[in-house]
This record gives C-alpha cells, structure tokens and sequence, in this order.
C-alpha cells in the first residue's frame, strides 16, 4: 500500500524517488504508532505539515517529513502508564521528564531507521535533532523545525485533535476551544502556522455548531 503517494508534491518536486523512501519512513515507523492515538495523530500531522510546506517552498521536505512522520516514535518505548503525563496540562499532571524520555527514544529510533534506509547522514543529523526537541524546546532552531512543532500542534485545531484532547484533559468544549485560541499566538512560529490554526479552529466551531441540537 503507498501510504505517502502525494509527498513529493508538498514544497518541492522531488520525484518518484523521494515518494518511495517517504512509503518506507512511514512504513518503518507505523509501527510505534499503536499508542497515544499516534495512528492518528501522525498522519494528519504529515499532511499539514504539507500544507505548510506549500507555502514555505525554501523549507526542505526531505528533513521535515521524516521528522514530523518519526516525531513521536519514541511514545513507544515509553511506559504506557506515563503516557498523558507527556502532555503538558494534562488533569493527572505534566512530568516534563516522560516528554524528554519520548523525545531522546524518538531521535535515536529516527537514526536507527534512516540509516536502515541509508537515508542522507547529514540530514539524519538534522531530523534526529528536530525530533529531539519538537516538543520540549520552545524555538525553533531553522525553518524546517518551525515547520515540523506547527503541524505537530496545528493538530490539536482539527476535529480529531479536539475530541482526543477533550477525553485526555477533561475539560469542557467551549472552554478548551478558548483555550486553543489563546494559544495560538504563542504556540505557532511560522505565520502561516497561526493562520491554518485560525482557519482550522474556525472549521472545527462551524462544524460542533452544526451538530448541536435546535436550542443548544
């Protein structure tokens, strides 16, 4: 099954050679996925980050998918039990020291897949210290970084983003949703980024709104 057909076609034209290692990326770390609603997280996180892409054509794609596909690999290797206290806010409590440990699992399971894939050294380097510090360092220490912490977090703005987080963080809809906007200045580094989180939060309360009943 080529699960990432469209990859080439996100921020530059790479070809059909590049749309096969991205299948392979994905492939190989599908597997780590089965936790934390990364099989449903990182995949629409992959697709924004395409979005983003498009409009940051100097951002290179062959650094930023592979991280934003491998970011939370190392979910996996953490202990189950201490998954939510990864998440920053969470009602159980946030231990910043599971976000490093999934973090530093995630960057050493990036090397160990790309060089199975004999994937760029130099660019291994780069993905390894993206994922490394998507979530625990607050700036960005290139474009592609930017890139690969506003897909991660623009997520959080779309459907299944907000139903996850409303069963994770136990709080009501409208204010989470308030939440999410009061955020969006600080959280967003790319303009773009805070522009999509608009859009996708707009979306998300035309869509609830929607579904609410006459009266509501």
């Amino acid at each position: 099954m080529n699960h990432l057909s469209h990859a080439a076609g996100s921020g530059a034209e790479k070809g059909s050679k590049m749309e096969s290692i991205f299948d392979l990326i994905y492939a190989a770390s599908e597997p780590y996925w089965q936790t934390r609603e990364n099989h449903v997280h990182v995949p629409d996180a992959y697709r924004l980050a395409q979005r983003l892409l498009a409009h940051y054509p100097e951002a290179d794609p062959e650094i930023v998918l592979p991280a934003i596909l491998m970011h939370d690999n190392g979910y996996k290797l953490v202990p189950e039990e201490t998954h939510l206290q990864g998440l920053a806010g969470a009602p159980i409590g946030w231990k910043p020291d599971i976000t490093r440990l999934h973090e530093q699992a995630g960057a050493k399971l990036a090397g160990e897949i790309l060089a199975a894939l004999s994937y760029d050294p130099a660019k291994t380097k780069v993905i390894q210290e993206i994922v490394d510090g998507h979530d625990s360092r607050t700036h960005a220490v290139s474009l592609e970084d930017a890139i690969v912490k506003d897909a991660d977090k623009l997520w959080r703005f779309t459907r299944s983003g907000i139903e996850t987080a409303l069963r994770w963080m136990q709080r009501p809809l409208e204010e989470y949703l308030a939440f999410l906007e009061s955020k969006i200045e600080t959280w967003f580094l790319t303009e773009h980024g805070r522009r999509l989180a608009r859009e996708l939060l707009a979306e998300s309360r035309r869509a609830y709104a929607e579904e609410a009943p006459p009266g509501d």
